[in-house]
């Protein structure tokens, strides 16, 4: 192999410039796409992110009991869940 023609480098910098602005404008599609498919999973009114740990049901008896003075804690405790959990589902 020879030393480098100068025209070597400068094409070949061209060419990655090329892939790079390839590259980039499939991430954009890619991340509209994305996009347009949870709104549209939204529109249709599937739930996004992480399962409750709680029923409909032990949010209501959450409540009553800490509006009758139980602590978040301690109902957290009973159940098996962080208080964090509880607290957050009440307020």
């Amino acid at each position: 192999m020879g030393p480098r023609h100068p025209v070597d480098d400068g094409w070949r910098r061209g060419f990655i410039a090329f892939l790079s602005a390839l590259a980039e404008d499939e991430r954009q599609r890619m991340v509209k796409r994305a996009n347009d498919g949870r709104a549209a999973a939204r529109k249709r009114g599937v739930h996004m992110g992480r399962k409750s740990k709680l029923t409909e049901l032990q949010l209501r008896v959450a409540r009553e009991r800490i509006a009758k003075g139980e602590s978040a804690p301690s109902i957290a405790q009973k159940w098996g869940v962080a208080h964090t959990t509880v607290a957050r589902a009440v307020a």
